[in-house]
């Protein structure tokens, strides 16, 4: 019988993990390495509510989802296995731009900013919105 290669017993064995270095988070298109960093670094915190990068891919969804140019600002999202449940995305990613430092922050402002206007183009204010809420809860929604 012949004998398998070094190669080829390694890919059958579990990947192993070095202690304090887990699996990648996922990264977030435009932002540099140290502000990556920063943001795995808040995401540690356990009241944290939740990763940055999914909140930053379901902002962008949104923004940019298709349909007719005036939209109803609406997450459709299963709730049972939803990671926020419930909270909002958007909230998730302000709390990351007030919870990290100086450049950090303003990189992910600057990534947001265009989305954010995108959503504001497409989206129409809700008059009867309180006033302190945030800007993006006071759009019109279909619910």
């Amino acid at each position: 019988m012949p004998r398998r290669s070094p190669a080829q017993v390694r890919q059958n064995l579990p990947s192993r993990v070095r202690p304090g270095h887990g699996p990648r988070a996922p990264r977030i298109p435009g932002l540099s390495g140290p502000a990556l960093a920063a943001i795995a670094r808040i995401e540690r915190r356990p009241s944290w509510p939740g990763p940055v990068s999914e909140a930053w891919r379901r902002w962008r969804a949104l923004a940019h989802q298709p349909g007719p140019w005036v939209m109803y600002a609406a997450d459709e999202h299963c709730v049972c296995c939803d990671p926020f449940a419930g909270a909002d995305v958007r909230a998730v990613l302000e709390a990351a731009c007030a919870a990290l430092p100086r450049r950090p922050a303003a990189e992910l402002r600057a990534l947001l900013a265009p989305l954010d206007a995108r959503f504001l183009a497409r989206t129409l204010n809700d008059p009867f919105a309180a006033p302190g809420d945030p800007w993006w809860s006071r759009r019109l929604t279909s619910a």
